[in-house]
């Protein structure tokens, strides 16, 4: 973890275990904990961060329902399965020092070529899937692999054009429009979908321009299909299986958010097995808008207000980044 985190340029404070930090606060800004044992200590730790702090859980082996649970607990918006090369924490070490947050580049070697379709309506997430797969099958990806990418597409396109585009006053366009109906219906701004492989992985990222997303949404809807045995949210807006089926398809689960501005879903795949396990859960959001008194993320229960002015529809990301100020890491 140490050597991670060097590699993002961090100033590490110390590694430490649990019964060597002192009593009271925990005065760092980002604190990474990882064990190969029972993880029971970490509420006691997240309990003691100061508000704004990132707490980074980096855990032996994992499952879906033991992700949701770790990241219950207080400003813990980051889950990773441990791997050799760790390069993933490094990834996320630097998303979090530097608030650049946004883009599926930053999973990507610089080299790759990253693919770009824009969308406004249901006939145009149907196009954007074919270009998908139609890329991932000439580039070799497996049969199998290629029909977890379109599913995870499909849920992601259809959230972002359906689910997360809300009116001035905060209130959900399509909430009470027929499933039917909605499909002849353009959203109100435009949805990007970006795509891209490597000889190990296949990425894919879908943005939206209102930022509506929230991290208790997620987890409310992973814990329900995980423990409910009526799964499917059969209202009109806002059926919760499409978190589960992205969660049980993709190894990696990123949503980085900018409220009330943009969201974003970055998923991998692994190109060399039919099957893995969830291997990243992490929730970030933009540090110039993340004041919140319970932690960086917004709870669901928290009424939305107006939504903010889009994000500009030229893939970059909003302005106003650059890390918070205060404390280093541990």
């Amino acid at each position: 973890m140490a050597t991670a985190l060097a590699a993002a340029a961090a100033d590490v404070d110390g590694v430490l275990g649990l019964k060597n930090v002192r009593p009271g606060t925990v005065q760092q800004r980002y604190v990474f904990y990882g064990w190969d044992g029972d993880p029971t200590p970490l509420g006691d730790l997240s309990s003691r961060l100061k508000p704004g702090a990132e707490l980074c859980a980096v855990v032996p082996a994992s499952s879906l329902g033991a992700f949701v649970r770790l990241m219950r607990f207080p400003y813990l918006n980051h889950v990773l399965v441990r791997s050799d090369s760790m390069s993933s924490l490094t990834i996320t070490a630097l998303k979090l020092f530097t608030g650049d947050i946004f883009g599926i580049e930053k999973y990507l070697p610089p080299d790759v070529e990253v693919h770009l379709t824009r969308l406004r309506d249901y006939g145009g997430r149907s196009r954007a899937i074919d270009s998908v797969l139609a890329f991932a099958e000439a580039a070799g990806v497996r049969r199998q692999i290629r029909s977890a990418i379109g599913q995870v597409c499909e849920e992601l396109l259809m959230n972002a054009l359906y689910d997360a585009p809300v009116d001035d006053g905060g209130n959900a366009v399509f909430a009470e429009v027929d499933p039917h109906t909605r499909l002849d219906q353009q959203s109100p701004r435009p949805v990007s979908i970006r795509y891209a492989t490597t000889a190990q992985h296949f990425a894919v990222a879908v943005r939206d321009r209102f930022g509506t997303l929230e991290k208790a949404h997620i987890l409310n809807y992973l814990e329900k299909c995980l423990k409910s045995p009526n799964q499917i949210d059969r209202k009109t807006y806002g059926a919760g299986l499409g978190l589960y089926l992205i969660a049980n398809n993709a190894a990696q689960f990123i949503v980085n958010l900018a409220p009330g501005m943009a969201s974003e879903v970055v998923c991998t795949f692994d190109r060399k097995a039919a099957k893995v396990p969830l291997k990243i859960l992490s929730c970030f959001v933009h540090p110039g808008l993340a004041a919140h008194p319970a932690g960086p993320l917004v709870d669901a229960s928290v009424p939305r207000g107006p939504a903010g002015q889009p994000a500009t529809d030229d893939g970059r990301e909003p302005e106003g980044g650059g890390a918070p100020s205060g404390g280093g890491a541990t």
